[in-house]
């Protein structure tokens, strides 16, 4: 299937799939090392506002919007919206739609989170693709997964705040203070609710259009290997793979998958004006 082909494919909620040579076993991908690949991807000198990149504590207009969407982030994502939404949204009866529409929609949505890009996220998808295809070649699935990886309009239905941003897992300790959830003593502990290396497939993560796309993509039985849906749902779980927070929710799978999300993250995140 062709990479035109699989984005006019409709599906329940958004999704496309894309063949790709799978380990079945472990789910690593056949006949690639990153090894062996060079990583030709040059971080640009500024971002689009003229900044350091992921500067926080830049004072500007843009700066002002990115703190109030955290605070609204911070004060809202709570366990029990995070497993609400999760089970509302895995019904996937909200659209049907092919993957190129829900582009369209998102020509009219812009991240309010990122503090280095105020750009329609259709064009953020086109740029990371783009990006990963020119350094990586031969993973036709990787170039795919860039396309799709936040193509999920629909998340945004109602409250911005879950729409996009950085992700955490709820109910962890390092889960932000001011968050309802830090006065749950069950909460508090080193741990949350969660077990030492259990892995981060059994973590609820706060709810957005990762976890919405990464549910799509899975419901929809994608052929895209799990790697892919790796890099899907946890690709804005930047305190895991820049600060290596969370390690000790890690199982031996997290670790396999950690180095193909760390590639991806650096391109998706420090692309600009790739064309």
């Amino acid at each position: 299937m062709t990479l035109q082909e699989a984005v006019a494919v409709p599906c329940k909620g958004v999704s496309a799939t894309k063949a790709a040579s799978v380990n079945e076993e472990n789910g690593a991908i056949n006949g690639s090392s990153l090894l062996e690949v060079e990583q030709g991807f040059i971080v640009p000198d500024h971002n689009a506002f003229g900044n350091s990149f992921r500067d926080y504590l830049k004072e500007s207009e843009r700066k002002a919007g990115v703190e109030e969407f955290y605070r609204n982030h911070h004060l809202n994502q709570t366990f029990e919206v995070a497993t609400k939404k999760k089970e509302e949204y895995s019904k996937l009866n909200r659209a049907e739609m092919s993957i190129w529409e829900c582009f369209e929609l998102l020509n009219h949505f812009v991240d309010a989170s990122d503090p280095d890009l105020d750009e329609p996220q259709i064009e953020h998808l086109l740029q990371t693709a783009e990006a990963i295809r020119k350094d990586y070649p031969n993973e036709d699935w990787l170039h795919l997964t860039a396309l799709i990886h936040v193509n999920s309009p629909l998340a945004a239905a109602s409250k911005i705040w879950r729409a996009a941003s950085m992700v955490t897992p709820i109910t962890h300790r390092k889960f932000l203070e001011v968050n309802p959830d830090s006065s749950n003593p069950v909460y508090s502990t080193k741990l949350g609710i969660y077990k030492e290396n259990c892995g981060l497939e059994n973590v609820t993560m706060t709810w957005g259009h990762d976890e919405y796309m990464y549910l799509v993509a899975k419901e929809n039985k994608t052929t895209l290997p799990p790697v892919a849906l790796y890099i899907i749902r946890f690709h804005s779980f930047a305190s895991l793979y820049t600060h290596g927070a969370y390690t000790s929710l890690m199982d031996d799978k997290d670790k396999e998958m950690l180095e193909w999300l760390k590639i991806f993250a650096w391109v998706a995140q420090y692309h600009i004006q790739i064309f």
